[in-house]
């Protein structure tokens, strides 16, 4: 299910949206101003943002301002929660940016229906791997490498999954057994490293590959010495070299396993 940030600084209201949500299996996250509103975004990622407009300080215009300039949560929905009920309020509240209006005081019955109507659908379930088929995770933001990575390893006894950021490869890895990770350094918002140490935290039987086309390697370097990622490969890479690599990685896999 889906965390949500409510930005709100009146207590009784945070604490019935957030009794609502958790009740229809959500994670609610709340903040009472609009600072820690947006510090709590940046924290927590959410999937989405139920702000009031009338918050101390920084109010829900420059929270969405805000939001909406960060390229890792420039896509997340906002929506606005609040009592403004004059004509042309909810106009203007949609002109701004928000993507959606609720107004208050909420409906109990309709409240959590309303913001999941903002959600991403979930992603589709994976095909199962077949009987002796090895799962690997292929993590990069720029899609056409994506696909000729995928088209590479076609003709191997591999089911590749496919993720565009490392928020999404940590979703699929919480859904999805992955044997080998290959990820890229330079993404936005979570860099290769910081995804592959979380990983390693994780699932430590993962082997964790890095494939970059940097210049300065310092990071990855820095990466593969501390057991975070186990090698370093460069781009471009042959799709010869590539099956090699993953061979040589789920042998390692394999032996790790087994300790």
């Amino acid at each position: 299910m889906a965390r949500i940030l409510i930005i709100e600084d009146n207590p009784a209201n945070v604490e019935l949206m957030a009794f609502l949500l958790a009740a229809y299996g959500h994670t609610p996250v709340s903040a009472p101003d609009g600072a820690r509103g947006v510090a709590a975004a940046r924290a927590e990622r959410p999937d989405l943002v139920a702000c009031d407009v009338n918050l101390p300080g920084m109010n829900g215009f420059e929270v969405l301002a805000v939001l909406k300039a960060e390229p890792q949560l420039a896509g997340v929905p906002v929506l606005a929660v609040t009592a403004l009920a004059m004509a042309g309020d909810r106009e203007k509240v949609l002109a701004a940016g928000f993507d959606g209006y609720i107004s208050k005081p909420i409906e109990p019955e309709s409240f959590v229906a309303e913001l999941e109507a903002f959600l991403a659908p979930p992603p589709a379930a994976a095909e199962a791997p077949r009987e002796g088929e090895r799962t690997v995770l292929l993590v990069d933001d720029d899609p056409f490498m994506l696909a000729v990575l995928g088209e590479m390893l076609a003709d191997e006894p591999y089911r590749v999954l496919s993720a565009a950021s490392g928020e999404e490869a940590l979703e699929l890895l919480r859904r999805e057994a992955v044997e080998v990770i290959l990820c890229d350094q330079s993404m936005p918002g979570m860099s290769g490293t910081e995804m592959l140490s979380r990983a390693a935290t994780l699932y430590p039987h993962t082997v964790r590959l890095m494939l970059t086309g940097q210049q300065d390697l310092a990071g990855v370097e820095a990466a593969v010495h501390s057991g975070v990622a186990d090698a370093h490969y460069a781009k471009p890479v042959s799709a010869k070299s590539l099956r090699e690599c993953m061979a040589e990685a789920l042998r390692r896999q394999e032996a790790r396993r087994s300790l």
